[in-house]
C-alpha cells in the first residue's frame, strides 16, 4: 500500500511537470508560516490512556510552483522544511520524594520536535478572484528528532529542562510519511497570499502513531 502510494503521488507531480512545460502561467514564490502540531491517538498503557498529546508550535519554510490550470484551477507542488511534532502530558503522576517522605504527584512533561521534509501537491479552486480551496496529497521524511522531557521529579514544584535519558533518537522510529491536505486560501494582492491548511497522516507510524497538523501562513510569488 505505501509503494502504491508513493508511485501514485509521483506520478501526479511528474505529471505536474509536463503540465507546467506546456504552460504560459508558470509561476515561482516562497513561503512560510506557523504549525500546530501532535500525535495521535493518546498513548495507552495495558488498554488505558497513559496522558494527553498536546499541540505543539513549530514552523515551516520553502517553495512552491504555482501552475495555472484554466480561470478556476491552479496545481501548485512545494518542498517544505518544517519542524513539527507533538507535546505530552502525563497527570498525577507519583514519586517518593526520599527515604521515609511521603509520595508526591506532579505532571510529567514532555517535547518532540521532528525537523521534516515535506512534499504537498495542491490542487486549487477558485471560487472567486480571491478565495480558493485546496486538496492533495503530502509525502514527509523526518531528518532529525529531538525528545525533551520537564520535570524534577523530586521537587515537583521546581520545574526543570533536560535531556530525557529515554532520547528516541537512541532507538529505531518510523521516517517516512503519507497524508492528505484539505484548505483553503485569500490572495491579498497578485504576490502575496493567506493560506489555512490541515494535514492528516494516513499511514501508522512507531506502531500506531499519526501526525495532525495545522498550518498558516503566508506565500510570495517571486
Amino acid at each position: 500500500m505505501k509503494k502504491l502510494t508513493t508511485v501514485l503521488i509521483l506520478s501526479i507531480i511528474l505529471s505536474s511537470f509536463n503540465v507546467s512545460a506546456q504552460s504560459n502561467t508558470l509561476e515561482f514564490g516562497l513561503k512560510a508560516g506557523a504549525n500546530f502540531a501532535q500525535f495521535t491517538p493518546n498513548p495507552l498503557f495495558y488498554g488505558n490512556e497513559l496522558g494527553d498529546y498536546k499541540r505543539k508550535i513549530g514552523y515551516y519554510a520553502g517553495g512552491f510552483l504555482n501552475i495555472r490550470i484554466s480561470e478556476k484551477f491552479e496545481l501548485q507542488p512545494e518542498l517544505l522544511l518544517a519542524m513539527q511534532g507533538t507535546r505530552l502530558v502525563i497527570e498525577d503522576v507519583e514519586t517518593q520524594g526520599g527515604f521515609g517522605s511521603s509520595p508526591v504527584l506532579f505532571d510529567f512533561k514532555s517535547k518532540v520536535s521532528d525537523l521534516t521534509i515535506i512534499l504537498p501537491l495542491e490542487i486549487r479552486f477558485y471560487f472567486t478572484e480571491k478565495y480558493f480551496v485546496e486538496a492533495g496529497p503530502q509525502l514527509g521524511y523526518l531528518v532529525d528528532r529531538k525528545y525533551k522531557a520537564e520535570g524534577n521529579y523530586l521537587s515537583p514544584d521546581i520545574p526543570i529542562e533536560r535531556e530525557d535519558p529515554n532520547d528516541p533518537n537512541n532507538f529505531d522510529y518510523d521516517k517516512f510519511e503519507y497524508g492528505l491536505n484539505l484548505g483553503t486560501g485569500y490572495k491579498i494582492s497578485e504576490d502575496l497570499t493567506l493560506s489555512a491548511r490541515y494535514f492528516r497522516g494516513l499511514n501508522e507510524r512507531d506502531n500506531n502513531l499519526k501526525s495532525s497538523v495545522f498550518n498558516l501562513g503566508l506565500e510570495f510569488k517571486l
